[in-house]
């Protein structure tokens, strides 16, 4: 049975690696890694990451991005 992350007032923090880098990266609100100084943006429908600035839709969920 997997693990549940405690409730409490903290945002949930994952760890994946940079898709430009390869580094590992927090996964926040707002993803930002620290190695290639780039922030990722999320889809505001789904919140999945947008990896690609020139992103017109999302490619989890097919919406339109702002």
């Amino acid at each position: 049975m997997p693990a549940k992350p405690k409730k409490n007032n903290k945002p949930l923090i994952c760890y994946c690696a940079c898709p430009r880098c390869d580094a590992e990266m927090e996964v926040t609100e707002s993803p930002f890694c620290e190695v290639c100084k780039v922030t990722f943006g999320r889809c505001s429908h789904c919140g999945a990451i947008i990896l690609e600035e020139s992103s017109v839709t999302c490619r989890s969920c097919g919406k339109p991005l702002k």
